[in-house]
C-alpha cells in the first residue's frame, strides 16, 4: 500500500499561541560545506557559516516533520548566500528588469542539480519563504507520489513560512500576500480545489495561481491547526482514503462531509485576523568541527557561477564563464562537468562527453560525474555494450549510495542483454525505492519487466506511473509503453509461425518468398526507391542490442562499425522475413544475434544513425 502522508507533526505534541554580470576581480569569495549544503558567499566567512548552519536546521525541522522519511537522502543544494541586493541583482538581473519584481531569493533544480540564492541582508519577517517553499518539495516529493496538489502546495505554503529562533521553532503564520487575496474575496470552489492538477489553469494561469496557492493554504491550516487542531482527524482521514485508491474529490466528500459548508467555514476562518502556529523544539545546530572553508579562486568563482546560469536555462551567460574558468584552471574538475552539463542541456551530446570524461578522470570519485558520462555515453550511442558505462553507473552507485538515477540507468542498460537482464530490475526497483514519486523511474521498471515479458506485472506498473505523472508528456509516454506491452503480449500469446501484427512503434513482419542470403557484411550503397527519403542507407550486419522503450532501438553491427538504428512510435515500419519465423517470436528480445539488411532513413548524410524503413532477416540461426 502507498505511503502518502508526510505529516507526522500531526501525531506529535504541538504547541499553540496566537500569533549574470561577472564579478569585480578584487571581490573575496569563500565556500562553505556542511554536510548537506554547499554555501558560496561573498559577505564573508562568518556569514556564510552562519548560513549553512541555518539550512541545515531548516534541512532537519523538515525531515522530522515527514512520516518515515527522516533518513531517506536529501540532495546537496548550492546556496548563493550574497551580501546585499546590488549582488544578487548581478546573480539575477532579469528580476530587476523593468516591470519586473525584485525577489530576496530563488530555488531552481536542474538535471539533479540544486540551487537556491539567497540575499543576507533582504528586508521582512521572513525574505527565504520561497526558498523554504521549493527546499519543502525536493525533500517531499521524490517521497510521496499521489499527494494532490493542492495539498502538496498547502504544505509548502505552510512550512515554507518557518522561522527558527534559539529555543523554538515556528511555522505556519500566512504571507501577506495571502491575507491580501482572501481579504478580496476571491475563492475557488473547494470541489475545484480538491481536483487541481498540472494541467489545470489555478496551476498554469498567474491570474488564477494566487487564489490556489492561497486557498490551498488555508485548507492545510484549518484542517492542521483550526480550533487547537481538533480537524486534523478529518485530514487524516483524507489521507487514508487516498491511501485506499480514492480519488482527491472522492477523499475529500469521505472525510470533509458536506463541501459546500466546508467552505463558508474556510471562508469565514481565513478572512480572521488570528491564526495558530505550529510550534517545535528549534533543532540542534551543527557544530564547527562540521563545516568546510574554502577561499575560492578566479576559476572557482566562475565554475560555480557557469553552473548555476546552466541550471537555470542560460546557456550563453554559462559558456563564456566556464571557458574562463577551464582557460584560468584546466584541472578544475568542477568546470569540466558543469560544461559538459552546459552542453547536454544545449542538446549537443557529442561535444559534452568530451569535458564530462575529463571531469571524471580529474575527480574519479564523483557519482555525479560518473552518472553524467554514463548517461551521454548511452544516449549519444545507443544501447551498445561498453564496459565504461556498467563502471561509471557502479563507481557512482559506490560513492554516492542515495543517487537514484545511477540506479535506473544501470538497469536500464542491463536490460538490454540477456546475460544481465536478470540483475536489472533490483537495480530499477532501488531507484523506484529512493524516489518513488519519480515517474520516470516508474516507466524504466516497466521496460524492464517487458524485457523478461512480465507483462502483468509491467502493466501494472506502467498504469501507476501514468495515474501519479506530473507532465502531459510523461502520461504519453505511459499510454505508449501500456500500449507496446498490450501488443506484444497479443503477438507473443497468438504463437503461431508467421503471424503478422507486431506491436505499434515496432516492425510489422511479413513473410515473403525466399531469398538468397547476403554472402558479405559489408556495408551495401543504397538502392533507394523514388519515393526514398533523401538519406535512405542500407546496412547488412549482426543485431548486437535491442530495446523496447517503448518504440525499438537496435545496433547492426557491420564491418564498418557498429549502427545505431530505431523506430518511431505511431510510424509503420517494414518487417520482412525469407522463411517463417519460430513460434515464439517476439521481436524484443528474439532479433538480437541475427543477420539483417536495414534501409534506414539516416540522421545526416553518411549518418549511422537513422530511422528504419525497412528490416529484413536473413534467416533464423544466431550466431
Amino acid at each position: 500500500m502507498t505511503r502518502i502522508n508526510p505529516i507526522a507533526a500531526l501525531a506529535c505534541g504541538i504547541a499553540l499561541f496566537s500569533a549574470p554580470a561577472l564579478r569585480a576581480k578584487s571581490e573575496t569569495w569563500v565556500e562553505v560545506r556542511s554536510p548537506h549544503f554547499i554555501v558560496i558567499s561573498n559577505a564573508g566567512e562568518k556569514e556564510a557559516r552562519q548560513t549553512a548552519v541555518h539550512f541545515e536546521q531548516i534541512r532537519t525541522l523538515f525531515r522530522q516533520l515527514l512520516a518515515g522519511e527522516q533518513n531517506a537522502p536529501s540532495p546537496t543544494i548550492t546556496i548563493f548566500a550574497v551580501k546585499n541586493e546590488a549582488s544578487l541583482r548581478e546573480l539575477l538581473p532579469e528580476y530587476w528588469a523593468k516591470g519586473h519584481g525584485h525577489i530576496a531569493g530563488i530555488f531552481f533544480d536542474h538535471f539533479y542539480q540544486f540551487y537556491a540564492a539567497v540575499q543576507l541582508d533582504a528586508p521582512g519577517d521572513n525574505p527565504y519563504a520561497t526558498i523554504y517553499h521549493e527546499y519543502y518539495h525536493s525533500l517531499t516529493v521524490p517521497y510521496f507520489p499521489g499527494l494532490p496538489l493542492w495539498l502538496a502546495e498547502g504544505l509548502a505554503e505552510f512550512f515554507g513560512n518557518t522561522q527558527i529562533e534559539d529555543t523554538k521553532a515556528y511555522s505556519g503564520q500566512p504571507a501577506p500576500g495571502l491575507i491580501q487575496t482572501f481579504q478580496q474575496g476571491r475563492w475557488i470552489p473547494l470541489t475545484t480545489l480538491v481536483s487541481v492538477d498540472y494541467t489545470s489553469p489555478y496551476y498554469n494561469e498567474q491570474n488564477k495561481m494566487s487564489e490556489f496557492y492561497a486557498e490551498s493554504w488555508a485548507l492545510v491550516h484549518y484542517l492542521m491547526m483550526g480550533d487547537n487542531g481538533s480537524h486534523r482527524p478529518m485530514l487524516l482521514a483524507y489521507l487514508d482514503a487516498l491511501d485506499h485508491g480514492a480519488t482527491s474529490q472522492e477523499a475529500a466528500s469521505k472525510a470533509f462531509g458536506d463541501m459546500h459548508r466546508l467552505e463558508g467555514t474556510l471562508q469565514a476562518y481565513a478572512q480572521s485576523d488570528r491564526f495558530y502556529q505550529l510550534v517545535v523544539p528549534a533543532p540542534a545546530k551543527i557544530s564547527d568541527a562540521d563545516l568546510t572553508v574554502h577561499q575560492l579562486s578566479e576559476a572557482e568563482i566562475d565554475a560555480e557561477k557557469g553552473g548555476f546560469e546552466a541550471a537555470r536555462g542560460k546557456m550563453q551567460a554559462a559558456e563564456p564563464l566556464l571557458e574562463e574558468a577551464i582557460r584560468l584552471d584546466p584541472n578544475l574538475a568542477l568546470a569540466q562537468q558543469n560544461l559538459a552539463e552546459t552542453k547536454l542541456f544545449e542538446g549537443k551530446l557529442d561535444d559534452a562527453l568530451g569535458p564530462a570524461s575529463k571531469a571524471v578522470a580529474l575527480d574519479p570519485k564523483n557519482g555525479l560525474t560518473r552518472y553524467l558520462r554514463a548517461y551521454l555515453t548511452l544516449h549519444s550511442s545507443g544501447m551498445v555494450r561498453n564496459p565504461q558505462v556498467e563502471d561509471d553507473l557502479r563507481q557512482s552507485i559506490a560513492q554516492s549510495p542515495g543517487f537514484a538515477p545511477s540506479y535506473a540507468l544501470l538497469g536500464v542498460y542491463l536490460s538490454s542483454n540477456e546475460e544481465t537482464l536478470s540483475q536489472a530490475a533490483g537495480f530499477v526497483r532501488k531507484a523506484v525505492a529512493l524516489e518513488p514519486g519519480n515517474t520516470a523511474f516508474q516507466l524504466d521498471l516497466a521496460s524492464v519487466l517487458l524485457h523478461a515479458h512480465r507483462y502483468d506485472d509491467a502493466r501494472t506498473i506502467a498504469a501507476r506511473a501514468r495515474a501519479s505523472a506530473h507532465q502531459p508528456q510523461e502520461r504519453e509516454q505511459a499510454d505508449q509503453l501500456i500500449q507496446t506491452i498490450d501488443r506484444i503480449e497479443s503477438f507473443e500469446s497468438r504463437n503461431q509461425p508467421g503471424e503478422s501484427g507486431a506491436p505499434a512503434g515496432l516492425p510489422e513482419l511479413r513473410h515473403r518468398e525466399a531469398q538468397p542470403p547476403q554472402a558479405s557484411s559489408e556495408t551495401q550503397p543504397s538502392a533507394a526507391p523514388p519515393a526514398a527519403p533523401q538519406n535512405t542507407q542500407q546496412v547488412t550486419g549482426t543485431v548486437a542490442n535491442v530495446a523496447c522503450n517503448p518504440a525499438m532501438r537496435l545496433q547492426v553491427a557491420a564491418s564498418d562499425g557498429t549502427y545505431d538504428l530505431y523506430t518511431v512510435p505511431g510510424e509503420q515500419t517494414r518487417f520482412e522475413a525469407d522463411s517463417q519465423p519460430p513460434a515464439a517470436f517476439n521481436p524484443c528480445s528474439s532479433l538480437k544475434g541475427l543477420r539483417v539488411t536495414v534501409q534506414y532513413d539516416a540522421d545526416s548524410a553518411g549518418s549511422r544513425k537513422g530511422k528504419i524503413e525497412l528490416l529484413e532477416i536473413l534467416g533464423w540461426q544466431s550466431q
